[in-house]
């Protein structure tokens, strides 16, 4: 049995429909596997980025750690007791601890009160002069102040203001000059303390003692007579006037310039101690900066990286979308085409008894001059 014009119409429409739904489904999928190709590309970087970051900071990490206040410590210490040890050669160990006491003092309740009882009378003083104030600018004296010719009473006021101001300002220099005397008061005691001038002259004398009586002096104060005496007796010189010259000259010169060169010893210290602490908390310094900025320019990376995944995500969704869109629009496409078909053959077929699925309609049966000129036309006609 033959297929009529009307089903082969409406298969064409469904074929039609099924290819579409298809090419939309592998479009979709197409789409969903390049964006997660793509993410998982940008997952790998991003992982790779915070290894990278992991192994800068482990590298780094020493360096930090030698910024470490308590590992500086030590190397800060050693300026403090190498200056003692030069206050206490110079005659100055005393003054240092004059110096602890003033600052012992100035930390006291006492000491820090009277800054306490100075900022209340301030501020007394200061609500007492706002008072008086107010009163003034009321007064005759202001509201009336006389104006010599040519002036404004605006500046003469400006200036009984001024004036005002002036002298509230001194009142409260006043108040602060009491609390310096009363400050001065409880320092002299210790500035003027003979004690620790003392207790420098008696630090001196044992850090130069320290020295005299120390292995380095005794050695080579005993090679140096005795190379004296050798040389003396050598010359036949033994008894002479310029041996016990040399001899009692030789053991204060050598403690001069022992005394010096430890001098100069602890003022390296000095130096000494205070560069290594600040080398080593630059070097802590410029290593935490590295690992910040390591942090920062990764943490960068890492948010490009996420942003390129959610676009590629967000892309693959788009194109999935599309992909469906196509394929439904061509889905309609082909229903509407095949539907379009079928009502344009039934417009034709109107009036004919015949079957658009499969039998002849009326048009199908009549000669082509009928069909030209219509049913009842006959060419005799």
């Amino acid at each position: 049995m033959a297929i009529g014009t009307g089903t082969a119409i409406l298969a064409a429409g469904a074929l039609g429909a099924g290819a579409s739904t298809l090419s939309g489904a592998k479009g979709a999928s197409a789409a969903r596997s390049a964006a997660a190709t793509q993410a998982k590309s940008q997952g790998q970087a991003v992982d790779e980025q915070r290894r990278q970051f992991d192994a800068i900071r482990e590298l780094l990490s020493p360096y930090i750690q030698a910024g470490r206040p308590d590992l500086t410590q030590p190397y800060i210490q050693t300026g403090p007791g190498a200056l003692q040890g030069m206050q206490a050669l110079a005659g100055l160990g005393g003054e240092a601890d004059r110096q602890r006491a003033l600052y012992q003092l100035q930390q006291s309740p006492q000491f820090t009160g009277i800054a306490d009882v100075t900022k209340a009378n301030i501020a007394d003083y200061q609500r007492q002069r706002d008072v008086e104030l107010k009163a003034f600018q009321k007064s005759a004296d202001y509201k009336k102040a006389p104006t010599p010719k040519g002036a404004s009473r605006k500046n003469i006021q400006a200036d009984l203001l001024a004036q005002f101001q002036k002298q509230t300002q001194a009142g409260i220099r006043d108040i602060e000059s009491k609390a310096y005397a009363e400050r001065e008061a409880l320092m002299q005691p210790i500035l003027q303390d003979q004690s620790y001038a003392q207790l420098g002259a008696e630090r001196q004398r044992q850090a130069i003692q320290q020295i005299e009586q120390g292995p380095l002096f005794q050695e080579l104060a005993k090679q140096g007579e005795q190379g004296i005496l050798q040389n003396a007796s050598a010359t036949g010189g033994l008894r002479g006037g310029n041996v016990q010259g040399a001899l009692a000259q030789f053991r204060p010169n050598l403690l001069n310039q022992l005394i010096e060169a430890q001098y100069g010893k602890l003022a390296g210290l000095t130096t000494l101690g205070s560069s290594s602490a600040q080398n080593l908390l630059n070097t802590g310094s410029a290593a935490a900066a590295g690992t910040a900025a390591g942090a920062q320019q990764s943490a960068q990376n890492i948010g490009n990286l996420m942003v390129g995944m959610g676009q590629a995500q967000a892309a693959g969704q788009i194109g999935q979308a599309n992909a469906f869109a196509q394929g439904i629009g061509g889905i309609s496409g082909a229903i509407g085409g095949g539907l379009q078909n079928y009502a344009l053959l039934s417009t034709l077929n109107k009036g004919g008894g015949g079957s658009l699925f499969g039998s002849p309609g009326m048009t199908d049966s009549l000669d082509p001059f009928q069909r030209t000129f219509g049913a009842g036309a006959s060419p005799e006609g």
